[in-house]
């Protein structure tokens, strides 16, 4: 209860304030997963077949595994021989064999050749489908599968996980035979499991149903080809399309359908177009296919669906005929019609009245050519299966501005469309869990859907293995530090802290092993290192060091924090004693003549929020580096949508919030005003803006191949409700918050924060400031300095900031306004 309430008047007027704020439908305005209600689980049976491999052969298995990666595609060649006997006890009418995960393939059926295959070496899939009808080589009773291998050709993947190092290697198989025509889900007669046979060579006559294989080990399994998390990352699975029965989602996840907005780049008789941009068309979408049909000459159009998503294109086939249609996704229609996109040109066969799924990625566009089918191909639907991670927007913002309300919306949408299997970096690439993109998308995913089940299970899973960096870059090492206090802060989950305590320390003690006796990061084990994607800060550069270094002092100051919450005191005062005495030796490495920490926006951001830098260095870092940023609309220095993100928090650091919200309406409005639906992995103000993204540059190299829709660009969303709407924990779980609400030049702010205790909404004007606490929470409210009154009356303040602010307190739960006289 207040200690005086509103009067019916008031109470009736702040309630439709809130009333204003985002609900669940109107979130589905700029996501189209944004309201839970309208997703769904989708009708799925767990599938038996388990990824095996050669027991004991496996590089990630080995000392050496670091030599054994996806540039090594010559290595471990040798052909690999699986064995299986299965039994039954009559013939089915059809079967079809699957088999996945090699780049070549020669199986036999109790001794007939059945399948002689390769992959094409150009695909950017690391897992093919390959398949075959075998039902004239089954017999009743005894059966003998046997299959050659070569290991698949392998893809990048940063992890540390031996299985997904294994998957990403190539060395994996996965097989089954279904008793259906092909692309037909049905119980398989036989499956890859742990009771198959394997060797590394081809010994004579192997394949015989009457070869001796009882001296062969048992293979090792890996588990069911669903059963973790773990196989759906970094594309692993891409291929796996074509797999009868795949549904490839953790059980977490739901899905939607969207039909496109927009049908373009229309060749050849297309019959019905409005069924494609209609969810309530009543004739099908039908095309005509002509004998000798080519990918050169195929009718063929772009699908459009309006925004970037997450999911895949789903086809429903309407005919009797076997369609065959090659599929070509795209984040901008430039990239879908380029032939060169990310994951390459992708054949789609859709059984008779059957369906078929496109490969999982983040994409605005599908691009379709139809090069198989009868005459007239007809289709029931083509439409988005978007997949979904169901939250509720419980934080929003709102401002007079409207550039940055849109800035917001994208932001949080960008983040929640990287929220699938774990936390993504994106939906497309890599479609993995980094600790740097989770060092700004997770702050965004606290406030602004107040979740912690996907950032507990990412921080869980980049926990390295002892004397190893997280990603294998040290300064992540330490941005897992700085997600995991501020986690702890929006969450106060006291069980999960103590259950990573000893990952804390071992990973102190693996950022203390990187230190020389003076203080330095020296990088002794020559690691890769990563600041941002600008020249200098990345890679064995001395910046990268400096960088590396500032980001230490950072980590250990909130090390010390979470020590404390955690009773560890000696711990802790360690890690205090260490974090101020690196932040003394980094001030004195460091700063400049100038008193700054060199021309670089990035380290000079580092040292602030840090505390390397310290306000009397404030005027100068911002007269002599700061000042310049989005000087005039133009910018002079290279800098990530990532680091952004920390150059904006330095500034409101300095007391800078108006110009960091000039630079933000100049480097995230300049996405927007690019076409952007969702925040991209790169950009430059200067860069080309005639098809920008063939322009843009990241991860060392330019165009298609950069995301856009990365989760490390969604900043905003958190920084505009924690420094305008100005709501911050200080106590774990939101038990103490500050609220300072900060106007910085626009008429009206309003919005809610996603807490535990339910959300905190803050709406100010120039002359009034409302706000909601909920039970549980007490709250320290800093106000622009003047006579204030309280729910109309006066009370207790005092002057802070250098009496630019007044500081009062609430200790109740309830609604409160406050009104400058």
């Amino acid at each position: 209860m207040l200690k005086k309430p509103f009067s019916l008047f008031a109470v009736l007027a702040l309630m439709a304030s809130w009333a204003a704020l985002p609900s669940a439908r109107a979130a589905g305005n700029f996501d189209p997963a944004g309201n839970p209600a309208n997703l769904r689980r989708p009708i799925q049976t767990a599938l038996p077949e388990q990824y095996i491999w050669t027991s004991g052969d496996a590089a990630a298995l080995r000392p050496d595994h670091a030599k054994f990666n996806y540039r090594q595609r010559q290595r471990k060649t040798e052909p690999h021989a699986f064995r299986d006997t299965f039994q039954i006890s009559r013939l089915p009418r059809t079967a079809t064999l699957y088999i996945a995960g090699p780049r070549s393939v020669k199986a036999y059926l109790n001794g007939t050749p059945v399948l002689d295959v390769a992959a094409d070496p150009e695909s950017p899939l690391e897992i093919h489908v390959f398949r075959a009808e075998v039902h004239s080589a089954l017999r009743i009773g005894r059966n003998l599968l046997a299959i050659e291998a070569v290991r698949g050709p392998g893809i990048v993947a940063a992890s540390d996980s031996p299985l997904i190092q294994q998957l990403s290697f190539g060395e994996v198989l996965v097989a089954k035979i279904v008793p259906a025509a092909p692309g037909i889900s049905a119980a398989p007669l036989t499956f890859s499991g742990a009771a198959w046979r394997s060797v590394a060579a081809t010994p004579t006559g192997w394949q015989s149903p009457d070869f001796d294989d009882s001296g062969w080990p048992r293979v090792q399994s890996l588990g069911a080809i669903e059963s973790s998390p773990k196989f759906f990352q970094w594309n692993l699975d891409a291929g796996l399309y074509d797999w009868p029965g795949y549904i490839g989602m953790s059980p977490y996840l739901r899905t939607y359908t969207l039909t496109a907005t927009a049908v373009t780049h229309r060749t050849g008789n297309l019959e019905n177009l409005e069924a494609l941009t209609s969810p309530h068309s009543h004739q099908p979408f039908s095309v005509q296919i002509p004998a000798g049909t080519t990918e050169e000459n195929a009718p063929s159009l772009l699908l459009d669906f309006g925004r970037e998503v997450a999911g895949r294109l789903l086809l429903k086939s309407d005919c009797n005929c076997e369609a065959r249609v090659l599929l070509s996704y795209g984040e901008s229609a430039g990239e879908a019609l380029s032939g060169k996109n990310y994951l390459g040109v992708n054949l789609l066969t859709i059984p008779p009245h059957g369906l078929a799924r496109g490969p999982k990625s983040g994409f605005r566009y599908a691009w379709l050519r139809f090069v198989g089918g009868a005459p007239r191909t007809t289709f029931q639907s083509v439409r988005l299966e978007g997949i979904a991670y169901p939250v509720h927007y419980a934080g929003s913002f709102q401002s007079s501005d409207p550039l940055l309300n849109r800035i917001w919306q994208t932001a949080a949408y960008t983040a929640h469309l990287c929220m699938q299997d774990g936390v993504w970096d994106a939906p497309k690439r890599d479609r993995g869990w980094w600790a740097g993109d989770l060092a700004v998308s997770g702050p965004v995913i606290s406030d602004v859907f107040g979740d912690r089940f996907l950032l507990d299970q990412t921080l869980t899973s980049l926990i390295p293995p002892a004397r190893q960096d997280v990603n294998g870059i040290p300064g992540y090492t330490a941005l897992w530090i700085v997600t995991l206090a501020d986690l702890y802060r929006h969450s106060g989950d006291q069980a999960a802290l103590e259950a990573r305590h000893a990952a804390l320390l071992r990973l102190l003690q693996q950022m203390d092993s990187e230190l020389d006796a003076s203080g330095r990061f020296t990088n002794p084990r020559h690691r890769w290192l990563f600041v941002d994607w600008s020249p200098g800060l990345f890679a064995f550069t001395s910046q990268a060091e400096e960088g590396t270094e500032l980001e230490f002092v950072l980590a250990f100051r909130d090390a010390a924090w979470l020590l404390n919450q955690l009773g560890d005191t000696a711990a802790a005062m360690r890690y205090d004693s260490r974090a101020g005495w690196l932040a003394a030796q980094a001030r004195q490495q460091f700063r400049d003549a100038d008193g700054i920490f060199s021309q670089r926006w990035q380290l000079n951001a580092l040292a602030v929020l840090a505390g390397v830098a310290t306000p009397r260095d404030y005027p100068a870092i911002w007269s002599k580096v700061f000042s310049a940023i989005g000087a005039d609309g133009t910018q002079t220095q290279t800098i990530s949508p990532f680091f952004n993100e920390f150059l904006i928090e330095a500034m409101a650091r300095m007391g800078r919030r108006r110009a960091a919200l000039a630079w933000m309406r100049e480097y995230w409005g300049g996405m927007l005003a690019e076409g952007a639906t969702s925040f991209w992995e790169a950009y430059d103000l200067r860069w080309p803006k005639q098809n920008p993204h063939l322009h843009l540059q990241a991860d060392g190299t330019t165009g298609y191949f950069v995301s856009l829709a990365h989760g490390w660009s969604s900043g905003p969303a958190s920084w505009l409700l924690q420094e305008l709407l100005g709501v911050k924990a200080t106590g774990a779980g939101f038990s103490s918050v500050q609220i300072r609400p900060d106007l910085a030049g626009l008429s009206w702010i309003r919005g809610s924060v996603a807490t535990p205790r339910g959300a905190i909404t803050v709406e100010a004007k120039p002359n009034r400031v409302q706000i909601y606490i909920p039970q549980g929470t007490e709250a320290t409210v800093l106000l622009p300095a003047g006579n204030w009154l309280r729910n109309g009356s006066a009370f207790a303040t005092k002057p802070t900031l250098s009496g630019v602010r007044l500081q009062t307190f609430l200790h109740q739960a309830g609604q409160y306004e406050f009104l400058r006289r």
